[in-house]
């Protein structure tokens, strides 16, 4: 009896590998125009788990015909591979769920609950995990991210998102976080669950008519980025100048290391990107000189401070902004920059009215810059 019962153990556990139909998909983030979504719903397996589920789909398909499809995704995690099936049909997660039901059905008429070897005891963990994760996928369907971008307007005491393509109605937990936005442009993040509605999960103000430029101060790409900005706005003649703002890349190290940041090019890069940022901040009418000069000067930057027209007091204020506030100033930059925007390496980088573009001059109001689009990249 148990030399019969571990061959059907093996065969329960192992038949039909790979047999149901798998169709690839595509399940990264949606953005563009707002349509509901389909959910899709996860399911992270072990290779016997994946085996006797896939089994179940098998035999089920074989009993009751009609198509299982679903995406397999292998990948290795720690010492173990995972395999990631994704459903993208809800009635499949439903379907499913009955299948296993036979299946574990079936396995419990092969067991003898009074002797119970490992390779049974195997197989009724086996069965009861994947019972439990079916369950809890079911329950916790998976929605694709999409991005909206409109004004915040409020009509009787309901709150709604007024993009080009239509008027939505906002909606979840996050909903109070939005309304002090009320007549602002906003870029949202979030659920299309409902026709016309938008789940809010997070958003940022939308900065209007301005070019935010992500650079490494002694990054030769960025550094003719700037200059070449700086030197087309100074000669721009449309209806309303771009307002240009530069924020710095630095990198987050973990660990027990002493620096908690650093930057691409060293430490030399770390403080003048300090000196950049003081500078921004507290002498904004001479920030761009300053970056225009060290293009072409590498003197340290008191030398070049009074070649802008810096005065000794205004060299000694920045001075003491670094030595007093520079790890506040550097945390402040690298929550907004990696944090807000995701921006982690590529120097420089570019966002456009608060939304992330590769090509500047795909932009109209920078369509005649002449500007090739080299980056520096992490090593």
């Amino acid at each position: 009896m148990r030399s019969k019962l571990s061959v059907q153990l093996v065969i329960f556990l192992l038949f039909g590998l790979f047999t149901t139909h798998c169709a690839a998909t595509n399940n990264s983030g949606a953005t563009g125009k707002i349509t509901p979504q389909r959910p899709r719903y996860e399911l992270t397996l072990n290779l016997q788990e994946f085996s006797v589920l896939n089994s179940a789909a098998r035999l089920g398909v074989g009993k009751y015909g009609g198509t299982a499809d679903f995406s397999v995704h292998l990948a290795k995690n720690g010492n173990d591979v995972v395999w990631t099936v994704t459903i993208t049909n809800p009635k499949l997660i439903e379907i499913w769920q009955y299948w296993m039901s036979e299946k574990t059905a079936e396995l419990v008429n092969l067991l003898d609950f009074n002797n119970l070897d490992t390779a049974s005891k195997t197989a009724l963990a086996t069965v009861k995990a994947i019972n439990a994760k079916i369950a809890q996928a079911r329950a916790n369907p998976v929605w694709d991210t999409v991005k909206l971008s409109g004004l915040v307007v409020e009509n009787e005491r309901k709150w709604f998102i007024q993009s080009e393509d239509g008027k939505y109605l906002v909606t979840g937990s996050k909903l109070s976080n939005i309304k002090p936005m009320k007549d602002k442009h906003v870029i949202a993040t979030g659920f299309a669950k409902v026709r016309n509605q938008f789940e809010l999960n997070s958003f940022i103000e939308k900065k209007q008519n301005t070019l935010e430029l992500f650079v490494m101060s002694y990054c030769p790409f960025s550094q003719k980025a700037e200059c070449s900005i700086i030197s087309y706005l100074d000669e721009y003649d449309g209806d309303t100048k771009p307002i240009l703002k530069v924020h710095y890349i630095f990198y987050k190290k973990t660990g027990k290391e002493k620096e908690k940041y650093v930057c691409l090019h060293g430490k030399k890069e770390y403080n003048e990107n300090l000196v950049q940022m003081g500078i921004r901040d507290l002498l904004p009418d001479i920030f761009h000189s300053y970056l225009t000069e060290r293009d072409s000067n590498t003197k340290p930057w008191k030398e070049i401070a009074p070649l802008i027209g810096m005065t000794e007091e205004e060299i000694k204020l920045v001075a003491q902004c670094i030595e007093e506030l520079g790890d506040s100033l550097v945390e402040n930059e690298y929550a907004y920059v990696a944090g807000v925007h995701q921006i982690t390496d590529g120097s420089p980088a570019y966002i456009w009215e608060s939304e992330r573009i590769r090509d500047i001059t795909s932009i109209p109001e920078f369509q005649s810059l002449e500007f090739a689009g080299e980056t520096c990249k992490e090593w």
